[in-house]
């Protein structure tokens, strides 16, 4: 053939390839990837399998659908198949030849419907899959089965080419007459909803020996078994993987004795509990055969672990083979007391070390039953672990001793510069959500090792001062997450060597709305930072210089602020292509952004991306052009069909693309509207100026001695400001009834004053926040009744951010505190900025305080 002909044929099947696509679009969608044609038919409430469909298919994907029988001719026009998913249907009747003539199926996957494993037809039904290497067929053994009979598995011995096998796991499972023995290729079984009741040691036997990973899933039965040698039949094993199984992780780990003194690739504990969940303690004899294995990845999360005994981990035999350990969801320090030490040790050992996970790890508790464990028993352990509320077993006379005491402080009181030895090769730390009594203060920091670091998360600390960090090399993170920290304690840092190469800082929830004005100091921090999410932070608003250190911006996300506008500080980042502001207060975008977008747009190549989703957008007349613009921009939305929810003129809901498909409707009258003002005011100002000047023109002599009879009666007096509100009153929760019943009584019943109160006054359904500032800039003073609980209300800061922003813009007359049941000590330190301004009165509950509140509010204002 010649490549002329070759080309015209290629070219005749390209368009019978496009007839084919349009005649199928109606249903499924037909993607033609390299050389194979794939036929996507999911969620399209199909009940049978489709007839028309290209006869040289290459997969099907039936997925989401609601077939529930599938007949022998189902398939036979589609010999080229190689991959076909029914996953979540309602299968439950299937004819015994209806994969015959699929000779190249490689994939065929059932998961999630009714089918009856046991039964003989399917023994029928895989026999002709020769090619077949993977199968799925789990969740399919229904929630009510009969478990109290043996259940027999579907004989699989003619599938040769398998590798993967994933499936249900009964309670009682028979697998002798399945035809394993057939299976010399396979490698790979995965169980999901186990149900077995004991794991004992002729379990499995049957299994192929070739099986190299073995995976349990939601084995949520009662296990009342479980003998060491469950997995001996599976000499080839690197890979273990158990997760949500209930059975304790001191039998779990027991389950490791056949492969002491081998190597293995993973060894996965995750959720091993039982049905009641119990603290377990790691002794020695625990670990015994873990401790001889030579593992790469290594995962003991979720499982309850409160502590481990002095020494385990030097004994680990092989700790140079760990490249990977997740120690998450637990509740233990792993540098406790005497366990430091120990800790630094192993981690110079651990040279291969690159993935280290211990997030959600607690180690404070006020529960009880936690010190229910033998750990306590440990003279050793008890001079380092202490509980709050704890009886403690003391030695053998079983007497019990009170610990009401908590650790308040962990820290080297001789050693002012505390090192840390990081492994050599350790690329990823992940320290999240790390919750502990401890409060590092002061501390110097020194690492060591850092050269291969690269990913940190640090997120979700409570710190109250941030350390100081240094290292011989300089640090190359270039991923770090500290997010929900304290913002306010980095705002006098200058710099910190460890932000310097960070080229994705997440700063989300990172109270960042705390440091209004003073956010730019933090984001200087970061000087080569390409992506930066600062999103869950409460800002309102940006300084303009807020990123002048930050050029190399590529992609920002202030999502779920309550951002008003577009900040300025944006405008000047020359490599920005991607802006997140979805879910702010944005209500249109005025044309110097809509410019700037567009022009980053041809930058990019109209891949500019901006996403606005979940703002208060407006459709009125003010706002049509930027409508008019949505639709014509290249700039890519995060809705591709630029369909958001906006407000009418007349206050009703509607979405941007009724608007823009009715534009003429809805703007129509905007031109005449403005003509109309126009005309009105031209006649407004022509009365406004000859009345007067007639009127003072026939009466001017009249007009003049008016005014010199009565010259000396004008008293100038100052221009005031119209309140909604006399006093905006903030307070804790436990003053609620004192203000009902004696503050109120006496202010607005004999003093005559109108006060605002959050419980009454503030509209349901409207953002709080909101209410709250509009609250203060409608009130003529502001008071604050401060207790002993006043702080623990974290919208209080906000009240007073917004009484010092109405001071400042002159508006708010009187501040006045009134310490009630407390100190002074109680002001909080947010006021410290205008102290100077605010009266503070010790209450005394009689006519001595009401006389001091009714001189600082009947005085002249400050």
């Amino acid at each position: 053939m010649s490549y002329t002909t070759f080309i015209m044929n290629k070219s005749v099947y390209l368009i019978l390839l496009i007839v084919t696509l349009t005649t199928f679009a109606h249903k499924c969608q037909i993607i033609l990837h390299a050389d194979q044609i794939i036929a996507d038919c999911t969620r399209l409430e199909l009940t049978n399998v489709p007839t028309d469909l290209p006869l040289d298919i290459s997969g099907i994907d039936l997925s989401y659908n609601q077939i529930s029988t599938i007949q022998k001719k189902a398939f036979e026009s589609f010999s080229k198949l190689t991959a076909l998913i029914l996953d979540f249907n309602m299968i439950k009747t299937i004819d015994g030849d209806v994969f015959n003539g699929l000779k190249k199926i490689r994939w065929l996957s059932m998961k999630h419907n009714q089918l009856n494993i046991s039964s003989k037809i399917l023994d029928v039904v895989f026999k002709s899959l020769l090619q077949l290497q993977h199968l799925d067929i789990r969740y399919n053994i229904d929630k009510m089965f009969n478990q109290s009979n043996p259940m027999v598995y579907p004989y699989f011995g003619n599938l040769h080419n398998l590798t993967d096998l994933y499936m249900d796991l009964a309670q009682n499972p028979v697998f002798k007459l399945s035809g394993f023995e057939e299976l010399t290729n396979l490698s790979t079984i995965k169980f999901a909803k186990c149900y077995l009741n004991q794991m004992s040691n002729d379990t499995l036997v049957e299994l192929p020996p070739s099986i190299t990973a073995i995976y349990f899933h939601e084995c949520t039965g009662t296990i009342k078994i479980v003998e060491a040698d469950f997995l001996k039949p599976f000499t080839s094993l690197t890979i273990l993987n158990m997760e949500r199984v209930a059975i304790q992780l001191e039998d779990a780990l027991k389950l490791l004795y056949p492969f002491t003194n081998k190597t293995m690739t993973s060894i996965i504990f995750k959720a091993i509990t039982p049905h009641v969940p119990k603290p377990v303690f790691l002794y020695h004899n625990m670990t015994n055969y873990l401790i001889h294995i030579c593992v790469k990845t290594l995962v003991l999360a979720e499982s309850e672990i409160v502590g481990y005994e002095n020494g385990l981990l030097r004994d680990f035999k092989s700790p140079q083979c760990l490249e990977n350990v997740v120690l998450s969801g637990n509740r233990f320090s792993i540098a406790l007391g005497p366990h430091l030490q120990e800790l630094m040790v192993i981690m110079k050992m651990t040279t291969n070390l690159k993935f280290f996970d211990l997030s959600y790890n607690s180690i404070n508790f006020n529960n009880i039953e936690y010190c229910n464990i033998n750990v306590l028993e440990n003279p050793s352990y008890r001079k380092e672990v202490y509980r709050e509320g704890c009886q403690i077993k003391s030695e053998p006379t079983n007497e019990f001793t009170n610990y009401n005491y908590v650790l308040e402080k962990a820290q080297m009181v001789d050693i002012p510069t505390y090192t840390i030895y990081l492994p050599s090769n350790l690329t990823f730390l992940r320290v999240s959500h790390y919750m502990t009594s401890y409060i590092m203060t002061g501390q110097k920091l020194f690492f060591a090792n850092v050269n291969n670091l690269r990913y940190v998360d640090f997120s979700y600390w409570q710190i109250k001062q941030f350390p100081e960090i240094y290292s011989v090399t300089p640090f190359n993170v270039r991923y770090l997450d500290i997010s929900g920290l304290n913002s306010t304690i980095l705002i006098h840092k200058t710099s910190v060597p460890f932000f310097q190469n960070v080229q994705t800082a997440i700063l989300k929830n990172a109270m960042l709305g705390l440091t209004t004005g003073k956010t730019g100091k933090i984001f200087k921090l970061f000087p080569a930072v390409e992506k930066l999410d600062i999103s869950y932070n409460n800002l309102w608003y940006l300084d303009e210089d807020a990123f002048e250190r930050n050029l190399n911006l590529s992609i920002v996300s202030i999502a779920h602020n309550l951002l008003p506008a577009i900040p300025i500080a944006l405008i000047d980042l020359p490599h920005l292509s991607k802006l997140d502001l979805s879910y702010n207060r944005l209500q249109t975008i005025n044309k110097t952004f809509r410019d700037w977008m567009d022009k980053k747009s041809q930058i990019y190549k109209r891949t500019f991306n901006f996403f606005i989703k979940g703002n208060s957008l407006k459709c009125t007349c003010e706002t049509s052009d930027f409508i008019r613009w949505l639709f014509n921009t290249n700039v890519v939305f995060d809705q591709a069909n630029k369909n958001f929810s906006c407000t009418l003129t007349n206050g009703s809901e509607s979405n941007t693309i009724d608007v823009y498909k009715r534009f003429h409707e809805h703007f129509s009258t905007c031109n005449s509207n403005n003509w109309l003002r126009l005309g009105i005011g031209l006649l407004v100002a022509f009365v406004i100026f000859t009345v007067p000047f007639a009127v003072i023109f026939n009466f001017r002599w009249k007009i003049t001695f008016w005014i010199y009879r009565n010259f000396k009666r004008v008293v100038e007096q100052k221009l005031e400001r119209k309140f909604n509100y006399d006093i905006y009153l903030s307070y804790a929760d436990d003053m609620l009834q004192w203000i009902q019943v004696d503050f109120l009584q006496r202010i607005e019943n004999s003093w005559s004053m109108k006060v605002c109160i959050e419980e009454r006054d503030f509209q349901i359904g409207v953002t709080k926040a909101d209410e709250i500032a509009n609250a203060i800039a409608s009130s003529k003073h502001a008071i604050f009744i401060l207790s002993e609980s006043y702080k623990d209300n974290e919208w209080n800061k906000f009240v007073i951010e917004r009484v010092k922003f109405e001071k400042c813009r002159n508006y708010l007359q009187k501040i006045i505190i009134l310490v009630q049941d407390a100190t002074a000590s109680c002001i909080p330190h947010e006021l410290d900025d205008i102290l100077q301004n605010v009266t503070i009165i010790d209450w005394e509950d009689n006519e001595t305080g009401w006389d001091k509140l009714r001189m600082a509010l009947f005085t002249d204002s400050f």
